[in-house]
């Protein structure tokens, strides 16, 4: 029996037997057997790569949780499937993500009519190179979009036919019957029109051509178009069932709160927000009080859970979303607005209910203790971080904000002692109208109200950290993993490249923050923190063991934002049940599925951030007709170099044919490439004056080459 057989059929075996106790020995024998004689050399290794193939598949079923594995018996649990979101590589293979985190490779003709981040039904059929599961697709439980967006290709005949926009891998056709749409509509679409449309539950023999519905024209929309793009490429919606809204009390008093008496009266502790000028989600506040040979300060969390009840029906739409996700001036938020905007929000002069860490400390950034509880807060006064700045800069002794931000100072210069590493770089900000349309590009500087607040939130993250791994609480953490040696040594090419003696030898922070002193206040500095950047690893949510390297902390979690991240929330759960001494409220399996799922939905929500910066780039650039730009070299691909233009902060494009007649840029290291036509060498950083070659519109991307 070929091994692809076996493995099938051994899942069709178990899913039809789901519930029954089966003899392990039994089912071994009833597929692994050849056709050869018995006693030969060849069978018995045939039957052992078998066998194994057969136990190595139970170990994934059984880490999946599809089954139980006794000593002598499996039992398939019902319900027996795999599921996951599919995504696809740019050669079309596909990559299922199950809840575990186990990711089944599936062969771009097996992934049958899916498309990336859909929820589909997989069922494997071989074990292929390093022990990885493959298989195909029998079905779509879910897609990952409900709209897409079709340019009109091709009018004549009883189709009209058109290219899907906005998604990855292979270029996809959606065919709209013209029977389906009213006469008018069918007479005013024309060639490049962009439909809106929704896909039908059906498939084409080349799996290449999905049959549309249409929806509607894209020039119809009313209200910012690059917006209602984002959106509906990442799937995203602004509004919350009506089931969950509209369901919840305004007062916060005595008699409306079931836990009041429980929870610690702070509210005549003086309080403080500081936020951003806009914010409408206030998770955080904070308060101090200075002792005779220490500070005590407070960092109080809105309490979140006491209105998100675990496995409520408003909790659930809070996990799938996982975060807010803020596109300009717009946010999509993990919380519906009666909470995220008034109940949990810590608006100023109303009882507000909040989870408090406290904590025991000195100017010089140390922190002797710290304790947790629920509380009753009422903030006294909201910031915003440029009214907080202008206190900090008076620099008066007895100011209120001055004496917290000396604190904070400490804290910051203790952690760099012990090892964080600092990166200055600008974010850049787009200005917009009521009306969608930017305005200007701002890069924004990082303000000492900024880092105020940074560090004392850092404070309270890493004390819960600490305190529920020490009471190995199962919980949600943030992981960051050391820097992968490759990236080391690419740095360490950098460096010799730009003449610089000093080199990184090992993870360390030590030797990191020397090469950053190095570089400081050098033409390579900007460029190299750049690539320190993107030479960490991404950080991820999970139950297991790891601290933050990035960060340089043993134990990190997110617990300060649980309006707008879901980890923040399981934290608050896990840290609650530990204080009152009740039952984990997750078990380690579920905080596994969890962390994949939060941390998939992370950078899904980075994704979109990232899509809508660059598409009101685009918009900028295009709408104030500027054609010349002065950009740096940031990144060296066969067939593109990429800039950083001055002034925007944003990435342009330059095609390879401006620098060869070849079909790729000749690259001798990972920093340079030698131009034919120049008949000169480039390298990462060097400033070249460009000009526009065009607007990208549909792939997000500034083409700009050479001046002609």
């Amino acid at each position: 029996m070929k091994k692809n057989n076996l493995i099938r059929k051994t899942f069709e075996y178990l899913k039809i037997n789901a519930g029954t106790e089966i003899s392990k020995s039994e089912m071994i024998k009833m597929f692994s057997v050849p056709s050869l004689k018995k006693n030969s050399k060849k069978i018995q290794a045939i039957r052992q790569e078998l066998e194994n193939s057969i136990r190595l598949f139970w170990d994934i079923l059984a880490t999946e949780g599809l089954v139980t594995l006794k000593k002598k018996h499996i039992i398939p649990n019902k319900p027996f499937h795999l599921r996951g979101k599919i995504s696809f590589n740019r050669k079309g293979d596909g990559f299922v993500r199950l809840p575990s985190g186990y990711e089944i490779f599936i062969p771009a003709e097996e992934a049958g009519y899916s498309m990336n981040g859909d929820m589909v039904e997989v069922v494997p059929n071989s074990i292929g190179k390093k022990s990885r599961l493959e298989g195909e697709v029998i079905d779509i439980i879910k897609r990952s979009r409900e709209f897409y967006r079709m340019k009109v290709n091709h009018l004549e005949g009883n189709y009209i036919s058109g290219t899907i926009l906005d998604i990855p891998g292979d270029i996809k056709e959606g065919l709209l019957h013209k029977r389906s749409i009213l006469k008018d509509t069918l007479d005013a679409i024309q060639d490049n029109d962009v439909l809106i449309v929704k896909l039908r539950d059906t498939s084409f023999k080349d799996n290449l051509l999905y049959e549309v519905s249409f929806i509607r024209f894209e020039s119809d929309t009313k209200s910012d178009p690059d917006l209602e793009r984002i959106l509906m490429k990442y799937n995203y919606t602004q509004t919350y069932p009506d089931i969950l809204s509209n369901t919840y009390s305004d007062s916060v008093e005595e008699t409306s709160v079931s836990d009041w008496h429980s929870r610690v009266d702070l509210r005549n502790l003086y309080t403080v927000t500081i936020d951003g000028e806009t914010a409408k989600d206030f998770d955080d506040a904070i308060s101090f009080v200075e002792e005779e040979n220490s500070i005590r300060f407070y960092v109080h969390i809105a309490d979140v859970s006491y209105y998100v009840k675990q496995n409520s029906a408003l909790d659930d739409e809070a996990y799938q979303r996982s975060t807010s996700v803020y596109l300009n001036n717009r946010v999509i938020p993990m919380l519906p607005p009666e909470l995220s905007e008034n109940l949990c929000s810590l608006v100023a002069d109303k009882n507000r209910l909040a989870f408090t860490v406290e904590m025991v400390g000195n100017y010089s950034g140390e922190i002797f203790f710290a304790k947790f509880y629920k509380s009753i807060i009422k903030v006294d006064k909201r910031y915003t971080y440029e009214m907080a700045e202008k206190e900090i800069l008076t620099a008066d002794p007895n100011n209120w904000l001055c004496k917290i931000h000396k604190l904070t100072t400490g804290l910051k210069n203790k952690r760099i002692t012990d090892g964080r590493v600092e990166l200055d770089l600008k974010e850049a900000k787009p200005i917009l109208d009521e009306e969608g349309n930017v305005t200007e590009i701002k890069l924004l500087d990082r303000l000492e109200s900024h880092i105020l607040i940074e560090e004392l939130m850092l404070s309270a993250n890493i004390m819960v950290a600490e305190k529920l791994r020490k009471s190995q609480v199962p919980s949600l953490f943030r992981i960051h993993e050391p820097m992968a040696e490759d990236k080391l040594e690419t740095l360490n090419s950098f460096l010799r490249l730009y003449g610089f003696k000093h080199q990184i030898r090992g993870t360390s922070y030590s030797d990191l923050k020397r090469a950053l002193a190095v570089v400081k206040d050098e033409p390579a500095e900007k460029l190299f923190n750049y690539f320190v950047l993107r030479s960490f690893m991404q950080a991820y949510y999970s139950g297991d063991k790891g601290g933050h390297w990035g960060l340089g902390f043993e134990h990190y979690s997110h617990f300060t934002s649980p309006i707008r991240r879901y980890p923040d929330l399981v934290c608050h759960r896990a840290l609650d049940a530990l204080m009152q001494k009740e039952k984990y409220p997750y078990s380690k399996e579920q905080i596994l599925s969890m962390g994949y799922h939060c941390s998939d939905e992370e950078r899904r929500a980075i994704s979109a951030e990232r899509d809508i910066l660059k598409l009101k780039a685009c918009r900028y650039v295009e709408s104030k007709g500027i054609t010349s730009f002065i950009g740096s070299i940031s990144g060296i691909r066969p067939q593109a170099i990429f800039v950083e233009i001055a002034d925007l902060n944003v990435e342009g494009v330059i095609r390879h044919i401006h620098f060869t007649d070849e079909e790729e840029l000749v690259i001798p290291n990972d920093f340079s490439f030698v131009s034919k036509k120049y008949s000169k060498q480039f390298s990462l950083g060097q400033k070249l004056d460009l000009e526009l070659e065009k607007i990208d519109i549909e792939n997000i991307r500034i083409f700009v080459r050479p001046p002609q």
